[in-house]
């Protein structure tokens, strides 16, 4: 069945391929999806038709974005390639399929003011637990000042964060790929307010944000819902992703360029980088005042 096929799938992507848990939980949704919508079992029933009817109705009755189409496409293609090389199936049926060109859209993103207002929102909100306090602030400081994932805040662990040496360790980022970010002095206070009353409460945990009562690792959940609780406070719209749009719109706007931006970020290609140009008003008043003529 094809479920087995793909569990066999998942195994291969893990053990040989090394990929993420946060590009494995892709292709398990993408899968359930379709598996659940097209209701085929076995193999032998794909066809190029099915997926092509599958693709069209997402795409003109569940009004999927072109990067959600194309996200989808991308995952499917790479697994029925291997269905293909491993001798299930006669051909990839959707090899050659054209896909949507991709909306330039610009990333949604908070102001100085803005993210001012999320950052002491999640010092000063109420909290049954004086940890909870210390360890929010920090979540949200590490997006905003350091420009880190949500993924990416959930795997720290103890040793990734070096006071001493103002850095953070990101330990097979997006890409599979390692990288250094340096901390500023306002993170390294707020980070130091949180291990000092993690020492306190004598948390064992290897990894750098725990949950309150227990030594276990900040889960997707309690992050949504401190998204959730701050959203409501500041009255705004934003989620995790956005603070992390909202790093790089803030460093651009202080000044940084945008090559050592994309470093910081793990962008493998600078153009992912160059977007956040879009989102800076203020850095594009300055840059059109170099104008010769002015």
């Amino acid at each position: 069945m094809l479920q087995d096929l793909f569990q066999r799938y998942l195994q291969y992507c893990s053990v040989i391929r090394n990929y993420s848990d946060v590009t494995l939980e892709g292709y398990k949704q993408t899968w359930r999806l379709f598996a659940k919508e097209s209701g085929i079992q076995y193999p032998e029933d794909l066809s190029r038709h099915v997926f092509e009817n599958w693709f069209f109705n997402g795409r003109l009755n569940r009004k999927w974005s072109s990067a959600t189409f194309r996200h989808y496409h991308k995952y499917l293609n790479t697994f029925l390639s291997w269905l293909l090389k491993e001798g299930h199936i006669p051909e990839n049926f959707i090899v050659g399929m054209e896909k949507p060109k991709l909306e330039q859209r610009i990333p949604k993103t908070l102001s100085k003011e803005e993210a001012k207002l999320v950052l002491d929102a999640s010092y000063h909100m109420s909290y049954a637990y004086t940890f909870e306090r210390y360890r929010n602030r920090a979540v949200v400081g590490i997006m905003l000042f350091a420009g880190l994932r949500r993924y990416e805040v959930m795997r720290l662990r103890l040793n990734d964060v070096d006071i001493s040496n103002k850095t953070i360790f990101i330990n097979q980022g997006k890409g599979a790929k390692d990288r250094m970010v340096p901390m500023s002095n306002t993170l390294i206070t707020i980070v130091s307010d949180y291990l000092r009353d993690r020492r306190r409460l004598k948390k064992q945990s290897i990894y750098f944000f725990t949950a309150v009562q227990k030594d276990e690792p900040l889960g997707v959940r309690c992050i949504n819902n401190m998204m959730a609780r701050l959203r409501k406070t500041t009255r705004l719209k934003f989620s995790s992703h956005t603070l992390r749009h909202a790093f790089a719109r803030l460093m651009l706007e202080g000044g940084c360029d945008i090559y050592t931006l994309s470093k910081i970020m793990g962008h493998s290609k600078i153009t992912t980088t160059t977007i956040y140009l879009s989102c800076s008003t203020q850095q594009m008043s300055k840059s059109i005042e170099m104008h010769s003529l002015n």
